[in-house]
């Protein structure tokens, strides 16, 4: 657990130690951003998705539990916010916090905790199924909030515009249609993909800001409430419910506890989100999942 999580936060320190120094001007990080949002990730998920094993994956069972999951806890945000209500830009800062979930963390958790060969499926098609929903929920929830002026149309757009949901889509077309990418095209996009996570992290630390009076604030509260507590207890739920086997499940309960991604930060400051409060969330979450990951490490050890 400690030599997935430590070297992560280690580079989230780095990043910010980085911009503090001046080492390198804000146009650099900005430039990142952007690199990363538009080239890097979505590199990264056509080569991952692409290639995945369908074969002897629940589909539909899991798909069905990923997206009721999903729903519901946006729904269940959405009362918290009329109940409540925050700053529009720092909502969305909290439901990225609630939704996302890190993906690099996930597949190495999977890779190391499971002997079973099909967890590795599994995570495969989660990963394609809960990025495609969660990155079509964000724009939707980005768009209500912070451009309710823009027309159905134009929220659409907005949707069907964003980088990461064309390389989902694009991904799964590809898997489902039996097409296989060029050697040195899939190469080339893995070779990209690597990049993303480091300069991911980097771009996280350059945003921290240390103030630690407010790091308990009622909006950071609710978001890592939600992701480490609600939501892997509600996966466990459904995904009992939908009698899913013992490996779909474990997965599925596995990557609802991971903490948040690093691209909600790169994400938060593309679509006008608050920043500030997105790099506490993942910080503050990347940091505490250990607790919440060991429990589940433990539990499913012992069903192996």
């Amino acid at each position: 657990m400690s030599s997935t999580l430590i070297p992560i936060i280690l580079v989230i320190f780095l990043g910010f130690a980085l911009k503090r120094k001046a080492f390198v001007n804000d146009t650099f990080w900005s430039g990142s951003d952007r690199m990363v949002y538009y080239v890097f990730f979505p590199a990264l998920l056509i080569s991952n998705i692409s290639t995945m094993d369908l074969a002897e994956v629940p589909l539909v069972k899991l798909s069905a539990a990923i997206i009721m999951l999903l729903l519901l806890m946006t729904a269940a945000l959405v009362l918290v916010q009329k109940i409540k209500p925050i700053d529009p830009a720092v909502f969305t800062s909290v439901y990225q916090g609630a939704i996302r979930y890190n993906t690099f963390i996930a597949v190495t958790l999977v890779a190391t905790a499971f002997t079973s060969p099909l967890a590795m499926d599994v995570v495969a098609l989660a990963v394609g199924v809960k990025v495609l929903s969660i990155n079509v929920l964000c724009v939707v929830i980005f768009t209500v909030y912070l451009n309710k002026s823009a027309s159905l149309t134009g929220k659409i757009a907005v949707v069907l515009k964003n980088p990461l949901i064309i390389a989902c889509v694009t991904g799964l077309l590809l898997n489902a249609l039996s097409i296989s990418l060029p050697e040195w095209l899939l190469a080339s996009c893995q070779l990209l993909g690597q990049v993303a996570l480091t300069l991911g992290l980097l771009s996280v630390g350059a945003g921290l800001i240390i103030r630690f009076n407010d790091w308990w604030s009622y909006p950071i509260v609710i978001s890592v409430v939600f992701k480490l507590l609600v939501f892997p207890v509600a996966a466990y739920l459904i995904g009992t419910a939908l009698e899913l086997e013992t490996v779909p499940l474990q997965v599925l309960v596995m990557m609802f506890a991971m903490p948040t991604a690093i691209n909600a930060y790169i994400l938060a400051g593309q679509l006008g989100g608050d920043q500030r409060v997105m790099a506490k969330i993942i910080t503050i979450q990347t940091m505490l999942s250990g607790l919440t990951l060991f429990v589940i490490l433990s539990w499913i050890a012992s069903t192996q």
